[in-house]
């Protein structure tokens, strides 16, 4: 288990290094898979998964020496293909077990959350990716959200917040990576790569109760998981709002709920156990030890 999250970190900072160097950067991989840990951190501090991605391009900045609307750029098209890596491998595995008769009609309909958050998040950061305008309205207020991480690094870096200036930067940088074909296939292969990965540490963890479920099963399992992920939810981490998504999904394929419980929560502590130290001295080494105090008065205001 603790190999693939290993694996996974790796190639979760791989797919956005990847699209970073499609923009002509050259970023070393090693201060990557870094400022990748420290925005981690900050997901295990705020109640929000934007401080996670804001955190992302405000240090992705400061570290590759782009423009903020470029790095912002990255980590969503980073985003895209991640989100589209799951809805693909969903796809397949709804389609294996539907032929080999292991998921009933009902269940399908159960599941049909999945597949229709994923393409509506997908088809909101495509929108707004190629008509990033449509942001302009509320970007002053998403931009001053972020003041306290860009007041962080502004000492060491070249970050500012201008509105306009920010969506020329973004504009130009999500062209340049779309003209980059091999850059943004390669991209998708290893996000491909990273959520496998995370796949694999709840299979192994069933494999480890002594449960097999076949791995369709388990696909579809972390994608429901995932796709709770993605809902903004004013708990930090989403600490055990995904288990509680992995144990009602396995629930469905006849999964004893104590056997489902136990891996959702062996997945967690695995998962934290080797997170949390790593990701916070990524975070010291970046000088996030005084974002807690800077961030709590927005944490009420975080993006729904």
């Amino acid at each position: 288990m603790v190999g693939f999250q290993v694996l996974g970190a790796v190639f979760y900072a791989g797919a956005w290094y990847v699209l970073i160097r499609a923009l002509g950067c050259k970023l070393r991989f090693l201060t990557c898979q870094g400022v990748t840990f420290a925005s981690i951190f900050v997901n295990y501090i705020t109640p929000s998964g934007f401080f996670l991605e804001a955190a992302r391009c405000v240090l992705g900045t400061k570290a590759s020496g782009m423009k903020l609307g470029a790095t912002t750029a990255t980590v969503i098209f980073h985003r895209i293909l991640y989100v589209a890596a799951v809805l693909a491998s969903t796809a397949v595995a709804i389609l294996a077990l539907v032929v080999g008769g292991l998921i009933t009609r009902s269940t399908i309909m159960d599941l049909a959350i999945v597949p229709v958050i994923a393409i509506a998040v997908l088809v909101i950061l495509l929108y707004l990716s190629f008509s990033p305008n449509t942001l302009r309205p509320i970007l002053g207020k998403l931009l001053r959200l972020v003041q306290p991480l860009i007041k962080l690094v502004q000492r060491q870096a070249n970050v500012e917040a201008k509105a306009d200036q920010f969506l020329d930067e973004y504009r130009a940088g999500f062209r340049k990576m779309l003209a980059s074909k091999r850059y943004v296939a390669l991209s998708f292969l290893v996000s491909l790569g990273d959520w496998s990965c995370g796949v694999a540490v709840l299979w192994v963890a069933l494999l480890g109760l002594n449960v097999y479920v076949p791995f369709s099963v388990v696909v579809i399992t972390v994608a429901l998981g995932e796709t709770i992920q993605m809902i903004p939810i004013d708990v930090p981490g989403t600490l055990g709002i995904y288990e509680a998504a992995i144990t009602a999904t396995l629930l469905l394929f006849s999964i004893p709920v104590a056997i489902a419980a136990s891996a959702a929560l062996l997945t967690r502590v695995v998962t934290s156990l080797l997170e949390l130290p790593i990701t916070c001295i990524a975070a010291y080494h970046y000088d996030i030890k005084a974002l807690d105090k800077r961030m709590a008065p927005l944490q009420t205001y975080a993006p729904r």
